[in-house]
């Protein structure tokens, strides 16, 4: 898909003009050019939809009048989400309706349009899709996330009503271990958001074209490009295109290519000659060469189009765009990520694929997701893993346009498959690879969430030798580690929790750090409190973070996990945006781990990293300045500077160029007063930025802001427009303590949807929220009829505030637009190099504690974890405890043994703590007595009989013997709640 979709059109003129200015060909045929015979609709807007399974509801017959109206992207769990509190437990929430459903779209083509070719692309449907074209049965897709077509010619009717349906199921298993054959089908891993949930095309060509890059049923390549011999003065540009001939002759073809760069010039070219028989697919070659390009950098990813053209008889026939990025890179075990000779560290985040949005569940507008992408690109990333399913294609085109290093699943859960589940993901895989192979912000393949087997492994890396060979494009699987099978096939380690490095031959990235949650709406312990540590499920929660505590833990996440380590590659905190996706904390409504909360208002800690991770200098005091008079608390400021002042009121409280964890620069007992608080920030003591926050008035008044696409709210069915609700003061400035009930009340055409509160339940879908920390979004749909929208919101004892908001019409006809979904465009910037780096530490390669029994050790708790030998009465329990080992049974002395963070005591992960045993061992578990026994103790262990005092906790010892070679999974402490004081399992192993 273009990245330049709002210009596409002008580009192709641009492309014809070009083309045949070189050529020498007449200005007629230049025109006649520009109406190929090439068209993509929006298939969007105008179905029907019925959320039940009445019986023919596929024939064309079928009376589907009194269904509801919708357009696309549509899911029918937009009601009923982000509407229950968490479970805890990492479990995602469930209570969503499942079952099957039906779309129907009716549109026509006219007779004009005879003999051409037609095919139906979707972007992806959830979960299963059964598509029928005017009563015929085309196929089903499984896969939830990759895209996937079919060829509508043989039963298309051109000048006559045309009708697909589309009947979609969103069931699943119980439990997301036992949810054979869709393992990833599950709330623990994506909420079951079912629908026609991304766009939908139309595609009409001649009979003699270039396929389309949908591998699924079609087994069509479309275009594969990619850069060669890159060098400051020159690149090497291939392009291999897929050509269909259906004509019932042969035709001699030209295939034109042309690389077009960022301002629309077209700076190479070439043709190649072809003889293509009757109902035959080729692949024809063409190389050109780009000279002094310009290339993709994550700071300034500079993005070319390839455009190839069939000529035939002596006029264009067919076209083609797509993307161009041009760059040399490298994955270092010992320095990193290195980008055409710059090393870069990479940051940013893990991302649900379904991106789920409160009120509107996994729908969403592009331009909504790229709405997502710019705020992350503002809080300084560069890096995205997907988990553990694909995203669309426009957060792919996303990721080129804002300099994204993106790491790519297929489809996957957290298990090594076979059978059919393996059949259905490395199909997917093959699907991906075709489809987003031309992405240059795409620079790993991502095999799997968990490890494989060697066959299996064998199978990934055929599918990319085959469809990707000159990607150059690493591949690694999440917890690789946990078998041996994975060694000399991943070629790059894909970490979790970075703590350690497992293959000391491979680059590292990390695929999920930071798995901490806190809500937006609390601001600290300082702060009146809103429904968080008075909440009756707090007692519950695996984390109690305020949000000042969540911004300033994310410095000791980064810096210590992979920021001053020089070999590592960087990595995604997990996740952006809270959504219903395996929570931990049962006081929320969401997983709350995102730096913006479901509606994508920013937290504190957004702007944490946002001061950590810009290269320009960024200081950013966490927290607001409105508390009691008395109030003494500690301020926190973070900063990617090398020093900090701060003032109250213009009086200097003091200097701080000592920071905590590179970035956090603390002053204790700072004395609030009514007025300003401001922190300065230098380098080489030279003033380079500063911060002021006010101390707001009490509240006055209702502030309604409005945001919308780029070219305004769109009357098509699917769209939607923003409301930000802010409590101000007399003065305009946000009320950031202020919360309590607003009330709305709309009018005109749209619909509803309302927003969240992110500790209270049903809550999504009401004309009445609460404010929280001064502010909320809301949310209003269009409908396909344009005109004007008034929102009205209303608080007890502030002045109410109303806006008036315009959809816009569009042009459909017989069903059709070829207005194409829209998002941002002209955002290309170059940014600076860092300005400041704290202090790395040396790095010196090959060092690392290693154990003859606990290979490929990892830890994957919050806590840090670390291998120590000769275990004996008095050793040290925990890493983050002074409690130490007495009165140990002496067939323990001289163990080898695990020394976890008792801070994971109450936190629970399938895959807490693993390792391969180096030799037949002997392995004890010392577990709590006062802690429910997890499954994996008593599945796979025994209890002993005796007991070892860690302070005054009795730790009961369970045993089991492990075969050399054997992998060895831990879960958490425990599967249910656990008592506050209770403490984490530690581990020890002796040599058979």
């Amino acid at each position: 898909m273009s990245l330049k979709r709002k210009i596409k059109f002008h580009l192709s003129l641009l492309f014809v003009f070009f083309l045949f200015a070189s050529c020498g060909e007449s200005k007629q045929e230049q025109q006649n050019v520009a109406e190929s015979n090439r068209t993509k609709f929006n298939l969007n807007v105008g179905w029907k939809f019925i959320k039940s399974n009445p019986e023919q509801a596929n024939q064309v017959g079928f009376d589907d009048a009194n269904w509801e109206d919708i357009s696309c992207p549509h899911t029918f769990n937009d009601v009923d989400t982000f509407d229950d509190l968490s479970h805890g437990h990492h479990d995602g929430e469930d209570n969503q309706w499942r079952g099957t459903v039906w779309y129907r779209k009716h549109f026509q083509l006219p007779d004009s349009n005879k003999g051409k070719k037609v095919f139906i692309e979707f972007e992806s449907v959830r979960q299963i899709a059964d598509v029928y074209i005017n009563g015929v049965r085309l196929g089903q897709n499984q896969t939830g996330f990759i895209p996937f077509g079919y060829d509508l010619t043989p039963y298309f009717k051109f000048g006559e009503d045309n009708i697909i349906a589309v009947k979609v199921n969103n069931d699943r298993g119980d439990h997301f271990r036992d949810n054979f054959p869709l393992v990833w089908n599950h709330e623990h891993w994506h909420p079951t958001h079912g629908g026609i949930y991304r766009n939908v095309f139309l595609h009409t060509m001649d009979p003699l074209h270039i396929t389309l890059p949908l591998y699924d049923n079609l087994e069509t390549l479309g275009n594969y490009v990619y850069a060669e011999n890159i060098s400051e003065t020159s690149a090497d540009i291939t392009v291999e295109t897929e050509i269909q001939n259906d004509y019932s002759e042969d035709k001699r073809v030209s295939v034109i290519t042309q690389v077009v760069d960022n301002s629309g010039k077209v700076v190479a070219t070439s043709t190649t000659e072809k003889n293509i028989s009757s109902g035959d697919k080729v692949i024809v070659n063409a190389i050109t060469q780009v000279k002094n390009p310009k290339l993709w950098y994550t700071r300034h990813p500079y993005m070319y189009s390839v455009i190839t053209a069939i000529k035939a008889d002596g006029k264009i026939i067919d076209s083609h765009e797509s993307p161009l990025g041009i760059r040399n890179f490298e994955f270092n075990k010992d320095s990193g990520f290195i980008i055409n000779g710059e090393n870069v560290k990479l940051h940013g985040w893990g991302q649900k694929p379904t991106n789920s949005w409160a009120g509107l569940g996994a729908a969403l507008p592009d331009w909504l997701r790229d709405y997502t992408f710019q705020l992350m690109d503002e809080a300084g990333g560069n890096f995205i893993r997907w988990g553990h399913c694909a995203s669309s294609p426009a957060e792919v085109d996303m990721g080129d346009k804002y300099g994204f290093v993106t790491l790519m699943p297929g489809v996957s859960g957290e298990s090594q498959d076979e059978g059919e589940t393996w059949d259905i993901r490395i199909k997917a895989f093959k699907d991906l690879i075709v489809y987003y192979r031309n992405h240059p912000s795409i620079f790993i393949w991502e095999g799997g969430n968990w490890a494989e087997t060697e066959a299996h492994y064998k199978e990934i890396l055929e599918v990319i030798d085959t469809f990707d060979p000159k990607g150059k494009r690493l591949m690694g699987n999440r917890r690789a580690d946990v078998k041996n099978d994975s060694e000399g096939y991943v070629s790059i380690e894909i970490g979790t929790e970075g703590w350690e490095r497992e293959y000391p031959d491979l680059p590292i990235v990390e695929s999920e750090y930071n798995r901490e949650e806190a809500p937006r709406r609390i601001w600290d312990t300082y702060s009146p409190d809103d429904y968080f540590y008075s909440h009756p499920n707090i007692k519950k929660n695996t984390y109690k973070l305020s949000s000042e505590e969540f911004a300033v833990r994310q410095a000791d996440h980064w810096w210590n996990k992979m920021g001053k380590k020089a070999y590592h590659v960087g990595g995604a905190n997990w996740v952006f945006t809270d959504g219903p996706h395996g929570g931990r904390c049962p006081t929320e409504v969401t997983r709350a781990s995102g730096e913006v909360d479901a509606v994508r208002l920013p937290k504190e800690a957004f702007y944490a990293l946002k001061a950590m991770w810009r290269p320009e200098p960024q200081v950013h005091i966490v927290g607001h300045w409105n508390y009691e008079p008395g109030t003494k608390k500690p301020m926190y400021v973070m900063s990617n500077c090398a020093a900090v002042k701060l003032y109250v009121n213009d009086k200097l409280i003091g200097t701080n160029n000592t920071p905590e964890n590179g970035y956090v620069f603390k002053f204790d007992d700072v004395a609030w007063e009514a007025g300003e608080i401001r922190a300065e920030a230098f380098i080489d003591d030279a003033l380079k930025t500063s911060q002021t926050k006010e101390t707001a008035g009490e509240p006055a008044a209702l502030k309604l802001t409005s945001i919308t696409g780029p070219e305004g709210w769109m009357a098509d069915g699917s769209d939607i427009a923003l409301v930000d609700v802010e409590v101000v003061d007399a003065s305009g400035k946000r009320c950031p303590l202020a919360k309590g009930r607003v009330n709305f009340t709309i009018s005109g055409p749209a619909i509803w949807r309302g927003g969240y509160n992110s500790g209270k339940p049903n809550t999504t879908n009401n004309l009445f929220l609460d404010i929280e920390a001064g502010i909320n979004r809301v949310a209003v749909r269009s409908v396909l009829e344009a005109g004007s929208v008034t929102i009205t919101a209303k608080q007890e004892g502030v002045k109410d505030a109303s806006i008036t908001l315009e959809s816009l019409p569009i042009e459909l006809e017989n069903g059709l637009t070829t207005r194409m979904p829209q998002v941002f465009i002209d955002v290309l910037t170059e940014e600076p190099l860092p300005a400041y780096t704290p202090e790395i530490p040396e790095y010196v390669p090959g060092v690392k504690n290693r154990s003859d029994l606990f290979k490929k050790f990892s830890y994957t708790g919050d806590g840090k974890a670390v291998l120590r030998t000769n275990m004996h009465w008095g050793k040290k329990a925990y890493t983050d405890l002074e409690y130490n080992y007495t009165h140990l049974p002496r067939y323990l002395n001289k163990a080898e043994y695990v020394r976890p963070s008792n801070l994971d005591n109450r936190y629970w992960a399938r895959d807490q703590l693993q390792f391969i045993a180096g030799k037949k061992m002997h392995i004890y578990v010392l577990h709590d007595d006062t802690v429910p026994r997890p499954d994996f103790l008593l599945q796979d262990y025994k209890d002993n009989g005796d007991n070892v005092f860690v302070g005054e906790v009795v730790m009961s010892v369970f045993h089991r013997v492990a075969e050399a070679g054997e992998s060895i999974i831990m879960a958490g402490n425990s599967d249910g709640d656990t008592p506050v004081n209770c403490r984490m399992y530690t581990v020890m192993a002796k040599q058979f």
